[in-house]
């Protein structure tokens, strides 16, 4: 075999490699995307929260004609402050079950988790990119239910709705934002997003990822039409963000701080803390709530 053949097997080799590579990391790709469905079913919650010793409730509100899932710890009491949860993108009301289920959180407010439209048991698949909409569709059950005090917690991408809520519906008490994703100028696009935006590759991905990408492509524009909302507000926030957050740049922070009036704003930069503060300091947010209820109980 002379050498010209063989340096021609040897690329013909290599060339196989690669594809059989890339075959396998797209198989992999499609096995970990069926996973990140984000749904969890009405038996499974309340089983999961049976074994908290806590009694599940599901409500289902109608929305233009849409299903939006809300799950609560318990009952919805009236006479008590209400907490709701508004999850990122991709995600789903299970998201927040660590603090839905939360014992001493539970003494003091009604808890409520969200599945957002396009997410979980809220018209699955579907992408609702109107911010407006989104915020409009998750007042349903605190017009539907005439809840009072009501608090609204979110995270990342969730931030801007409860900012348009707030603009909406004066009456909301209070907000958590935590690494909210919020500036027109600051959004961050990853290499790996593109594969759920082009047709071509779009299928390796579960619905709730497309839905995901559906949004974040809309995202510029949808918080670009909300920008000038956030000096109107007249709702208390506490906003926090993570020093070394590499998703959503501390740079959002900067942007709150300079619509938000500063008598309704307080800003906590969690030093050296990545994107999800809201899971890994768990006690940091859950100081804060408690806080929070305590002032509204005793006012």
């Amino acid at each position: 075999m002379n050498q010209s053949i063989a340096l021609r097997m040897n690329e013909i080799v290599k060339f196989i490699y690669k594809k059989q590579s890339l075959i396998l990391s797209m198989l992999l790709l499609i096995m970990l995307s069926s996973c990140f469905t984000f749904k969890v079913s009405d038996r499974k919650i309340e089983n999961k929260f049976r074994k908290e010793n806590l009694k599940a409730r599901i409500y289902y509100e109608d929305y233009s004609g849409k299903r939006v899932r809300f799950i609560a710890s318990k009952k919805i009491d009236t006479s008590l402050p209400t907490i709701i949860f508004i999850h990122g993108a991709p995600g789903a009301g299970k998201d927040y079950f660590k603090y839905v289920t939360d014992i001493d959180l539970n003494k003091k407010a009604n808890l409520i988790t969200v599945d957002r439209l396009g997410y979980g048991y809220s018209d699955y698949g579907k992408a609702e990119t109107s911010i407006t909409s989104q915020a409009e569709s998750i007042y349903t059950i605190i017009e539907n239910e005439q809840l009072d005090d009501v608090i609204l917690v979110s995270w990342s991408y969730g931030v801007a709705i409860p900012g348009k809520m707030n603009y909406l519906y004066p009456t909301i008490s209070n907000n958590l934002m935590v690494a909210g994703a919020v500036s027109p100028k600051d959004e961050k696009f990853f290499a790996l997003g593109k594969l759920a935006h082009w047709k071509a590759t779009r299928w390796l991905f579960s619905k709730a990822l497309r839905v995901s990408d559906r949004e974040k492509w809309t995202h510029v524009d949808e918080l670009t039409k909300m920008s000038e909302d956030w000096q109107h507000i007249k709702t208390p926030i506490t906003y926090y963000h993570g020093t070394k957050d590499k998703i959503v740049p501390y740079k959002n922070m900067e942007f709150i701080v300079s619509k938000v009036p500063n008598k309704l704003l307080d800003t906590v930069s969690v030093k050296n803390a990545n994107h999800f503060i809201l899971f890994k300091n768990y006690d940091l947010i859950k100081r804060k709530l408690l806080k929070v209820l305590d002032n509204t109980i005793t006012q």
